[in-house]
């Protein structure tokens, strides 16, 4: 499994914890999921995504996090403010997965806006992948209300409350 030799274990886990907020990776080719570890004197939500990968640091990246999504999960009143202008409900938990419409994370390439049906498929594989994610936290167990939302690069690319659970 290649997301296993790129995973820094020392800040990740492939146990699914609703019980703090944290940011985490998918990994598209695998379709495995690993999330910030709680460790000392960290804040797993504040981990960057690239310092979840090995060669990575909080000031610099990876290439490898190119075919990762990234997502944050947040418990009740962990975070705060608008999304892109929208306003998010702090009071619950919330997950937030990245969506960038001309970015394919399976073949790592860029894909132009004016190649719209192309574009249209890509989001619409994201949107798929952002379910399995969305599924693995009900797995786990969530123990609040709970909503998941795809954030793209602007608020015109995002998708606010695709679905609210209350456990």
């Amino acid at each position: 499994m290649a997301a296993a030799r790129s995973i820094n274990k020392t800040y990740c886990s492939a146990k699914i914890s609703t019980a703090y907020a944290h940011v985490g990776l998918f990994d598209v080719e695998s379709s495995s999921l690993w999330i910030a570890k709680k460790r000392w004197g960290m804040d797993p939500s504040k981990i960057s995504h690239a310092r979840m990968l090995k060669g990575g640091s909080t000031a610099g990246g990876v290439a490898d996090k190119d075919r990762f999504i990234c997502f944050w999960f947040h418990t009740p009143n962990s975070g705060e403010g608008p999304v892109h202008g929208y306003p998010i409900e702090w009071d619950e938990a919330h997950l937030l997965i990245r969506l960038d419409p001309n970015w394919s994370y399976s073949t790592q390439t860029f894909i132009p806006n004016t190649d719209t049906r192309r574009v249209e498929k890509n989001t619409d594989q994201q949107f798929a992948w952002g379910e399995k994610i969305f599924d693995a936290y009900l797995k786990a167990g969530l123990k609040h209300a709970t909503s998941w939302h795809m954030v793209g690069p602007r608020a015109a690319d995002s998708m606010f409350y695709l679905r609210r659970v209350e456990p």
